[in-house]
């Protein structure tokens, strides 16, 4: 593998989702022929970002939004960490890296001309700091004047300076974007950040752990997941009370298994509805996670918005249906492969219809068809093949002094 491109997959996202997508990401790269990707996050390195200049506590006000916001203080340089990207690799793939190299570090690299990939799990890269951007409308706007971030803790001028950081960072022509929906990647590129030219989806990869068993029954067992059940984004106790009201109709027997950290008043109220129910707690262990997705028939989605879910996928391939909310990447997932239902609106009676659908009403044969795409598309092998033609489409189209559409 002598001639093969050597890609670095940058990652601080621990094992969060983002930091999962990662791995498996470089993972994959790595198991080509053509590629050979060294996954390079704050251990690998042995040090992080200081905090001084980008403080891992969350800066949100928990106003419109609760979900992680980034602080990051423009200007912090690493000449050493400019150079060993630079020197060492053909390629640099960005996942959420905020702790691990600055977004000046960043923007150092990439006016070197080196061509950069930016996959996007979320939208911080294309924001002045949160990840997603609720109700707030300023997407694309400089991010003056930011309703999600905590000014008892930070100026919103940060906020606006590290946007215009991001811009200039995107308007270079070797500096591209990636993300697993074409939901996320059509929102950055309407943003006006980066051209549809310079926006592409590319899958997360996935190995599943055990085979698709074609004659497992569907036995009504429902599965809630999150990495953290109070995340008002995810929309969990939303997703509680629609369980609740399907309970209250009795005309579907039903088991819920939850997975994820919840708060005690959470595992309070779902008691209280008599809707029967296991809390698994937090799993890290993904084969113990596996075991529990091929056990289980539906998956409830209320998250208000998303991406390209890793649990959407990893559940769908052990055949696992998604019943999702509109208007994101999970509405996008149901939509692919043709497998699922998509409540009309974030109401409690739509999601109620949208369960009673499948619960009602669930063809062996279409599950079947639609695990077995959603392992194709998301094999190792496929997702490296996709991002090796991306590369070489990046490098013909800096050849040309022009990046194909």
């Amino acid at each position: 593998m002598s001639d093969a491109k050597r890609i670095a997959v940058l990652s601080s996202a621990g094992g969060g989702g983002a930091g999962i997508a990662a791995l498996r990401m470089a993972r994959a790269l790595s198991s080509s022929d053509t590629m050979q990707a060294d996954f390079i996050d704050i251990a690998t390195l042995g040090e992080a970002v200081s905090q001084s200049i980008s403080p891992q506590d969350s800066f949100t006000n928990h106003t419109i939004s609760d979900t992680h916001l980034t602080v990051e203080y423009p200007g912090y340089q690493r000449g050493w960490m400019v150079d060993l990207l630079d020197q060492n690799y053909d390629l640099v793939n960005v996942h959420w890296a905020s702790y691990l190299i600055s977004n000046s570090e960043l923007l150092a690299l990439a006016l070197r001309g080196k061509p950069m990939l930016f996959m996007m799990h979320d939208f911080y890269y294309s924001t002045g700091g949160c990840h997603y951007p609720a109700t707030c409308t300023q997407l694309g706007t400089g991010c003056l004047a930011c309703p999600q971030v905590d000014t008892k803790r930070v100026s919103r001028s940060v906020i606006a300076e590290n946007y215009k950081l991001k811009q200039k960072l995107f308007s270079l022509p070797n500096v591209h974007i990636a993300a697993p929906s074409a939901y996320l990647r059509d929102e950055v590129v309407k943003s006006g950040l980066v051209p549809r030219s310079r926006g592409h989806v590319l899958r997360n990869a996935y190995v599943p752990v055990a085979e698709f068993d074609v004659e497992r029954p569907f036995s009504n067992r429902i599965l809630l997941i999150a990495d953290s059940l109070h995340e008002g984004r995810k929309n969990m106790r939303f997703a509680l009370e629609v369980l609740a009201s399907l309970r209250s109709l009795g005309q579907q027997d039903f088991m819920v298994d939850v997975v994820g950290t919840a708060a005690p008043e959470m595992k309070a109220y779902l008691a209280a509805t008599g809707v029967r129910h296991v809390f698994h707690g937090r799993i890290t262990d993904h084969a113990a996670l596996a075991e529990i997705m091929q056990k289980t028939d539906v998956l409830l989605s209320a998250s208000l918005e998303d991406n390209w879910p890793n649990i959407l996928v990893e559940a769908g391939s052990y055949g696992c249906v998604p019943v999702v909310g509109p208007g994101h990447g999970c509405e996008e997932f149901v939509r692919r492969y043709g497998y699922g239902a998509v409540a009309e609106d974030y109401t409690i009676p739509s999601f109620v219809a949208a369960l009673l659908d499948i619960l009602s009403s669930h063809s062996a044969e279409a599950r079947a068809q639609a695990t077995l795409a959603i392992r194709e598309e998301h094999a190792p092998a496929n997702v490296a093949r996709d991002f090796a033609a991306l590369m070489d489409s990046m490098a013909a189209g800096e050849r040309a002094g022009k990046i194909p559409a």
